[in-house]
């Protein structure tokens, strides 16, 4: 899956997740999500990134990431949002929080 162009991201209200939704080559568009672990006992990462068509709100997941293959996947990736640059410094960090 080639990225084309990422147009949004940001941080839910959910307790932390953070998604960026881009453009693909297939002419479709999909959002990289990372679901936060903050509700869960002694836990203060991520799970392991999901690509979801048309956004995880669709429920619709057609890759699960390993850290390693996230870290790939983003690091070619550009966008001029606070949001973004956080998401790739945890995804860079293994889904831990890093500030």
């Amino acid at each position: 899956m080639k990225v084309i162009k990422v147009w949004r991201a940001m941080l839910y209200r959910d307790g932390g997740s953070y998604g960026f939704c881009f453009d693909s080559e297939d002419g479709n568009w999909y959002e990289f999500f990372l679901k936060n672990r903050a509700f869960e006992k002694n836990v203060d990462c991520y799970h392991s990134p999901v690509i979801y068509f048309e956004g995880h709100n669709k429920k619709n997941a057609v890759k699960h990431l390993s850290w390693s293959e996230a870290k790939k996947f983003v690091a070619p990736l550009n966008y001029n949002n606070e949001c973004f640059k956080r998401l790739v410094r945890i995804v860079n960090n293994a889904g831990k929080i890093t500030e």
